[in-house]
C-alpha cells in the first residue's frame, strides 16, 4: 500500500466582531483568523501540527495586525499621548529656562503660564523650579537644548511650533540672558522645528 502524506498551509476564523480600527481610526467589523500547519494524508487535512501565526483583519480597510490590535482603546492612547506631550514640553521648557543658568521663579511661573491649554490647566511651579536646580552654573548648551527638545517637534503642528518658540522666548526674557542669546537659541529651535527663516524672524520680531 502507498500512504501519500505532507503537510499544508491552512487559515481559520477564530473569531469575529467590533474593534477600533487604528487605520480607519472609528469602530470597525473585523476577523481574527489563525494560520497552522497541517499533516495531510492522501491529501486530507488530518491533524494541526504546528500554530504559524495569527491576525486580526479589518473588515473595511484591509489591513492585519497582531492580535492584541483588540485591546486598543483610543481614549486610553489618546490621553497616554498627551501625559507624553506635557512631560517632554516640560522638559524642554525646563531646559530652556536654564539655557543661562538655573531658573529663577519668575521663570518657572512664565513655564507654568505656556502651557497650551489643550494640554492641561497648570503646571507645579515649585516642582519645576525644583527640577531647575539641577542646572549647570554657567548654563545648558544650544546643542544640548535642541537635542533635549528634538522629541516634542513630531507631536506639534506647525503653528503648535511657532507657539513654543513664543512660549520659550517668553521664559527666557524672565532670565538673564540678553537679547542676541535668545534670538540664537529661538534660531536654532526654529531651524530644528523646520521653519523657514523668514518664519523664525517674523517671530522674534513680534515676540521680543
Amino acid at each position: 500500500m502507498i500512504f501519500i502524506w505532507g503537510t499544508k498551509g491552512r487559515i481559520k476564523t477564530i473569531g469575529q466582531g467590533t474593534f477600533n480600527c487604528p487605520n480607519c481610526r472609528a469602530p470597525r467589523q473585523y476577523e481574527h483568523r489563525r494560520a497552522q500547519r497541517w499533516f495531510t494524508l492522501y491529501f486530507i487535512p488530518v491533524f494541526p501540527m504546528s500554530t504559524l501565526g495569527e491576525s486580526v483583519t479589518c473588515n473595511a480597510c484591509n489591513n492585519s495586525y497582531v492580535p492584541a490590535v483588540l485591546e486598543y482603546d483610543p481614549a486610553r492612547h489618546h490621553a497616554a499621548q498627551k501625559d507624553r506631550v506635557i512631560a517632554l514640553w516640560r522638559a524642554a521648557m525646563v531646559t530652556i529656562a536654564c539655557a543661562f543658568g538655573p531658573a529663577n521663579p519668575a521663570q518657572a511661573e512664565a513655564v507654568n503660564a505656556a502651557l497650551p491649554p489643550e494640554l492641561g490647566s497648570s503646571l507645579d511651579v515649585g516642582e519645576i523650579l525644583e527640577d531647575c536646580r539641577t542646572a549647570p552654573p554657567g548654563g545648558i548648551s544650544i546643542d544640548d537644548i535642541v537635542g533635549r527638545t528634538a522629541g516634542l517637534a513630531p507631536y506639534l503642528s506647525c503653528e503648535a511650533r511657532e507657539n513654543f518658540l513664543v512660549a520659550a522666548l517668553s521664559v527666557m526674557r524672565a532670565g538673564s540672558g540678553n537679547k542676541n542669546q535668545r534670538e540664537e537659541i529661538a534660531l536654532r529651535l526654529g531651524e530644528m522645528f523646520a521653519l523657514s527663516p523668514m518664519h523664525i524672524r517674523g517671530i522674534l520680531a513680534s515676540a521680543e
